[in-house]
């Protein structure tokens, strides 16, 4: 499959292609097969790695659209549990509670926070990272994906920066559960063209902290080349993620962040504030 890549403002381009009525059967109809629409979603993404689907056809207001994002998210497989409280959706807003520099977790703020994947809390990854928005920010809040073999063809040219992301980090689930477990993996494991990447710096920092082995110089440096990789414009797709729309990943095989936001009142809102809802699929 032949696509074209241009970092674009409108996600249009991004879209998943689908045969005639196949989403909308799978979402009027609660005994449908799901085997065929899942098929061609994650055929589309072997080679695109992430794209958006619109449901805005579909719903009319937040709970039909959570329910359809739901029936999407069900046709891929189980949904993971998300935090210790059993969530398998989780919604991301900002609560207005304080910052990530307090220790407020990223979903729960307006800031944009650092790219990273979200198969960083748990030592098995998932498939698919699903996020469905129902309502957009007064001002900002894009989403930033990069693809990760694109930042591997970069790291080609620094092979003692890839060895080191080869090699076992410290890993920690925080918020999986009271206590928080700690891990070795990996931040890069893969293929050059379908690498898979677990990394959140601060995740991983503290994590090592924690087990009272604090990253070394070569690992500092590692993560300073992959964030400045994953920083480059030339690498980002940014867009803003309308109301009614998804977006479904593989969830190693992308980095993803977003930008700051500010709410306020939007015609047509769905909820209030930007808000967003987050499925991990097994």
């Amino acid at each position: 499959m032949k696509l074209d890549w241009k970092t674009t403002m409108s996600p249009d381009p991004y879209a998943i292609p689908l045969e005639l009525d196949v989403l909308d059967t799978i979402l009027r109809d609660d005994k449908a097969d799901t085997a065929s629409f899942s098929q061609q979603v994650l055929s589309y993404l072997e080679d695109a790695d992430f794209g958006l689907l619109d449901l805005n056809a579909h719903c009319d207001g937040y709970e039909s659209f959570k329910t359809a994002a739901t029936r999407i998210a069900e046709a891929f497989g189980t949904l993971m549990v998300q935090n210790d409280a059993g969530d398998t959706v989780v919604e991301v807003w900002d609560r207005n509670i304080g910052r990530i520099e307090d220790g407020v977790r990223y979903h729960q703020t307006r800031q944009g926070g650092d790219i990273h994947t979200d198969s960083v809390n748990r030592p098995d990854p998932m498939k698919l990272l699903i996020l469905g928005s129902a309502t957009t920010a007064l001002i900002g809040g894009e989403s930033i994906i990069i693809r990760a073999r694109e930042v591997c063809e970069r790291l080609a040219a620094y092979p003692e920066v890839e060895d080191i992301l080869r090699k076992p980090f410290f890993f920690e689930g925080r918020g999986m559960s009271e206590e928080i477990e700690l891990f070795q993996l990996p931040v890069l494991a893969g293929s050059a063209d379908k690498p898979d990447f677990r990394y959140l710096r601060s995740y991983i920092a503290s994590a090592h902290e924690r087990a009272g082995w604090p990253l070394t110089t070569d690992q500092i440096f590692a993560f300073d080349v992959l964030d400045a990789f994953n920083e480059m414009s030339d690498l980002q797709h940014r867009f803003t993620l309308q109301q009614g729309q998804l977006l479904l990943a593989f969830d190693t095989r992308v980095f993803h962040g977003r930008t700051s936001f500010v709410d306020g009142v939007t015609p047509d809102a769905w909820s209030k504030g930007r808000r967003m809802l987050r499925y991990w699929i097994e």
